[in-house]
């Protein structure tokens, strides 16, 4: 089978739609004898080896298989390439059962995994339809393709820790892994591009397959809910850069309604070996199984914080203010309040700067900021400001003594602010305009 360019792109818009968005990103598909399968770049530009493209790559289903199977690794955070192999294993097993399960109209049931792994031992995870009922990985290839035990959360990373764990140290593993594992990543230019997509890329592909997985599911056939759900997971975790940033600097101190995200350490039993205690390792090491393990696992919560957003009104920002109030706009359902400062900080309900009622002096210091955040015992703040203002040395200490985090973004020319450098992140403007 000929791959073009051409054919990926008509292959991939027939399933996840005629705009989608992955359809034209990638932009060149080129044979590569570097290539053991096939990789993608973060530019688009797709290589494959034309001897297993021509064995295995047969129809459209198997292109549509290699090509999303490649997609998803930025997304699920497989950043592995330099780990060991059960880890490239455990990614890919993950990976392939969402594209055979949750695709399975356009990708024949996972019809390329199928054909390309064997259906028994460490091989089988990789594919549908194995033979593992005497396999030390029955358990685990039920949860993902069987949908047996779904009273049980599972992570990509505990999939890897299970594997570890299941997996003798003694045992030799080799599998051939489709996709960027097996590129030749000797020329080092383009090894960044090839394991790593940036943040706003991995948005735009996540809400592609978003958008293609509501056309795909066959809510009639049968799928594994659980791994619906971990997929559904992870491509509402590719925030945009914004967001990513403001959730690091959230504080109990304000009142808000914005989400953070937080991890609670719980014991739970599981079919399953995700963290083990030391007598289930000593169970399975005297050669007897446990009905159920007795596993560390996060509980994923989330609770209310505020954003502590000082906001710059001083003359000289003007122009830059739509910008700025289009881009807080995406935060009206979360944000009460915002502080306005020029040489005096005013504290606004956020629907009234959403109507431009602002409240200025005219000038501007970064004084007034550090007094607020001091007065209120803030232990992280949001300054939006063009940088061109002063503060007093003895401000600066009582902050970095208060262990105040700041978050510093900067617009309309000015590269640096060595007034809040020493209490955080300094970014562009449009570092948050993604």
């Amino acid at each position: 089978m000929k791959i073009t360019l051409e054919l990926v792109r008509t292959t991939l818009r027939q399933s996840l739609g005629r705009d989608s968005f992955i359809g034209s990103f990638i932009r060149q598909v080129e044979e590569s004898p570097n290539c053991t399968t096939a990789c993608i770049t973060a530019d688009g530009q797709m290589q494959y080896n034309p001897e297993f493209t021509k064995q295995y790559v047969t129809c459209e289903a198997d292109l549509f298989c290699l090509v999303v199977h490649e997609l998803m690794h930025p997304l699920f955070g497989h950043f592995v390439y330099q780990s060991g192999e059960l880890e490239n294993i455990a990614a890919d097993a993950v990976i392939n059962a969402c594209i055979s399960q949750l695709f399975a109209r356009p990708s024949g049931e996972g019809h390329l995994f199928t054909n390309f792994y064997r259906p028994e031992g460490i091989e089988g995870l990789l594919r549908p339809r194995s033979r593992m009922h005497q396999s030390r990985y029955h358990r685990l290839y039920s949860t993902l393709y069987d949908g047996l035990y779904q009273e049980h959360s599972l992570s990509t990373g505990e999939v890897i820790q299970t594997l570890k764990v299941l997996t003798p140290p003694s045992e030799g593993c080799s599998v051939v892994l489709i996709g960027t594992h097996g590129c030749n990543q000797d020329q080092n230019e383009k090894t960044n591009e090839v394991r790593r997509f940036p943040a706003e890329l991995c948005e735009k592909v996540a809400a592609a397959l978003k958008h293609g997985l509501d056309q795909c599911l066959d809510k009639s056939a049968g799928y594994n809910p659980q791994l619906l759900g971990l997929f559904i997971e992870v491509l509402k975790s590719h925030l945009s850069l914004k967001r990513t940033l403001l959730q690091r600097f959230a504080t109990q101190r304000k009142v808000d309604r914005f989400k953070q995200r937080i991890q609670r350490p719980r014991t739970s039993l599981t079919p399953i070996p995700l963290r083990p205690s030391k007598r289930d390792l000593v169970l399975l090491a005297a050669g007897v199984p446990p009905f159920h393990y007795h596993n560390q696992t996060q509980a994923v919560a989330t609770k209310n914080r505020g954003l502590a957003i000082y906001l710059d009104v001083s003359g000289s920002v003007n122009e830059h203010l739509p910008k700025i109030l289009g881009i807080l706009a995406d935060l009206k359902r979360e944000l009460r309040t915002v502080f306005l400062f020029s040489n005096r900080v005013v504290e606004v309900p956020f629907t009234s700067l959403m109507q431009g009622q602002l409240e200025t002096t005219g000038g501007t210091d970064f004084n007034c900021i550090a007094r607020s955040i001091l007065d209120r015992e803030l232990d992280k703040a949001i300054v939006l400001t063009d940088g061109y203002a002063s503060l007093n040395q003895e401000l600066g200490k009582a902050l970095q003594s208060q262990k105040t985090t700041l978050l510093t973004v900067l617009f309309g020319g000015k590269e640096d602010c060595p007034e809040f450098a020493p209490l955080g992140d300094v970014v562009q403007l449009e570092e948050i305009c993604v």
